[in-house]
């Protein structure tokens, strides 16, 4: 998915850097879809970044099994359509439909869109007059939440729901207090959550938010364009939620998952996990074990073998 640009990369980490400026200082605003250096630095940097964000949590939803039974797509904000291309190479389906006003966007990726299955594109803002079944039906919003107040109309006919967001602490903690939202009206977390329960995030802090780190193996031209960026990207971040009507299958009850770096402390180790409404921490005393470094995001089997004190899970054993 890394295009490389016939531009320079000088050039292009102008268009990059200017990019970027305009989402930090908009951040609420419409992507500048008719600008060429817009549709340059998206091509080239953003697309194929924000299509790892997809790859990373499609593979987490199979994990689970949160795709079976799916069989359309429907790609709210679609951009240069990079959820529905993800998609489409991880998994079968019979349409993809994609949403996007922006017809300078849809001239500028027609290429994109060509490669989808039996796609369709729309300018609407009612989801309500999408003809299909919505009862085996995916909607999508990978990074057009950031510029809306609310979930568009028609939302809550769909059997489940894909949301990506900038992992910001703003975007964040607006993800978590939409989480609550859904659950109240009636679907069920599939992930990144391992529990219906209220976010020990939102509970027991004012700052904190949830999102997966993914690690980057870039082309060497995308390397050498790094080197006139401000920023690198070895590893990238994203907040997500992947919610249904149906049910889950019940999970182990040792499993908890990560959400938090490890963080090196005076006589031990520890990192946030979540496994319900507490705010708790895998620990590991160096006294006794081995501290472990476990990805962010991941999911692990917790072993038997710990002490818990206060919020400490203290293990004994190392965990799988």
């Amino acid at each position: 998915m890394f295009l490389e640009p016939q531009q320079s990369l000088k050039n292009l980490s102008e268009a990059v850097i200017r990019l970027s400026d305009f989402f930090i200082a908009h951040p609420d605003a419409q992507t500048p879809w008719e600008s060429p250096y817009c549709q340059l630095a998206y091509r080239h940097y953003f697309f194929p970044l924000n299509y790892l964000r997809n790859v990373r949590v499609i593979q987490q939803g199979q994990n689970v099994g949160f795709f079976n039974g799916l069989d359309h797509s429907v790609d709210w904000g679609a951009g240069p359509g990079t959820a529905s291309l993800a998609l489409k190479n991880h998994m079968s389906l019979k349409s993809q439909i994609l949403i996007e006003k922006s017809q300078q966007a849809i001239n500028a990726f027609k290429d994109i869109y060509s490669q989808l299955s039996v796609p369709k594109v729309m300018i609407t803002s009612d989801l309500k007059k999408i003809n299909l079944q919505k009862n085996k039906s995916l909607l999508t919003l990978s990074y057009s939440l950031t510029e809306m107040t609310e979930l568009p109309e028609g939302w809550d006919e769909f059997e489940a729901l894909m949301i990506l967001e900038p992992s910001t602490r703003d975007d964040g903690r607006k993800l978590l207090e939409l989480r609550q939202k859904l659950i109240e009206a009636g679907y069920f977390m599939w992930a990144p959550c391992l529990h219906q329960q209220r976010c020990p995030l939102l509970l027991h802090s004012k700052t904190d938010w949830c999102h997966d780190r993914i690690h980057v193996q870039a082309p060497d031209w995308f390397k050498k364009l790094e080197q006139f960026l401000p920023f690198k990207n070895n590893t990238i971040t994203t907040s997500y939620l992947l919610a249904r009507k149906q049910k889950p299958a019940a999970l182990a009850a040792n499993q908890i998952r990560l959400i938090g770096d490890s963080m090196k402390e005076k006589g031990k180790t520890r990192q946030l996990i979540c496994r319900g409404e507490e705010r708790e921490f895998l620990t590991w005393m160096h006294k006794e074990i081995e501290p472990q470094t476990l990805p962010r995001g991941d999911v692990v089997t917790l072993s038997e073998d710990y002490i818990l004190k206060s919020n400490e899970i203290r293990l004994k054993k190392p965990t799988t």
